[in-house]
């Protein structure tokens, strides 16, 4: 089994993946609701820096 491939997804494929782990994240964010608000501004910081590559990879130059 190989874990680290490259493949081409399929719409229904990549949006599967995106609403699993948007439930995954309700889940664990409702078991850690409390750790989630007193920490909240290191996931803000931790989402925006998160955001950088692909963002410049998006609006980058498209040579």
């Amino acid at each position: 089994m190989v874990f680290l491939r490259t493949m081409v997804w399929s719409w229904k494929d990549i949006m599967l993946l995106k609403w699993c782990v948007f439930a995954f994240g309700m889940i664990v964010g409702a078991y850690l609701s409390e750790f989630i608000k007193q920490h909240v501004w290191i996931f803000v910081l931790a989402a925006i820096l998160l955001t950088v590559r692909p963002a410049i990879k998006y609006f980058g130059n498209n040579e």
